[in-house]
């Protein structure tokens, strides 16, 4: 009786396995060393991994060309919604692997009526003093993105302020929605 079981259940698992294998036809053969194939069937070579959230149509992971721009990525999320603040992005800025960009919103996520637009601070050309505006920035963090953007330039997509030393992903949350980069 179990030696039943076992082949039944044996069986099940093979037919499983055809089946699966039969529905995603990405799959390859596990342990061929001639495969640059990762992640369900992505491959590797030449291709970046980010997410998007915020104001488009389909957030989540994308598998894009490498030297992709932000106009690539929005267009593979559906594009943007009414409510995108299209100063807060650069289409051509190019994206790294592995980040994940933010498209704030132009208008109040609780705003109904969507008519009380959030004041912004356009991060590439504010004062030191006009940063301390900005939720989360005090001081000595407005100084090190003056500085930052001195040493580096333009700021062509908000995660980049990550780049500053004293910038943590709960600082950036923090001030997402409050910054711009272009007027």
């Amino acid at each position: 009786m179990i030696i039943k079981i076992i082949l039944g259940g044996l069986i099940v698992t093979v037919i499983g396995l055809v089946v699966f294998q039969a529905i995603d036809s990405n799959l390859k053969n596990v342990g061929n060393p001639d495969d640059s194939i990762i992640n369900n069937g992505i491959e590797e070579e030449n291709k970046i991994s980010v997410g998007v959230s915020g104001e488009v149509t389909r957030s989540g992971n994308y598998v894009l060309d490498e030297g992709a721009t932000m106009a690539d990525l929005i267009e593979a999320a559906g594009g943007v919604t009414s409510n995108a603040d299209e100063r807060c992005y650069f289409f051509e800025a190019v994206l790294e692997d592995t980040e994940s960009y933010y498209i704030p919103p132009k208008f109040e996520v609780d705003d109904v009526c969507g008519n009380n637009p959030i004041f912004k601070i356009n991060i590439n050309s504010a004062s030191s003093a006009e940063l301390m505006e900005i939720t989360g920035v005090g001081e000595t963090i407005s100084e090190k993105i003056v500085d930052y953007r001195d040493e580096n330039g333009t700021f062509y997509a908000l995660e980049e302020l990550k780049k500053v030393n004293g910038i943590g992903p709960s600082t950036f949350s923090k001030m997402r929605n409050e910054i711009i980069l272009k007027d």
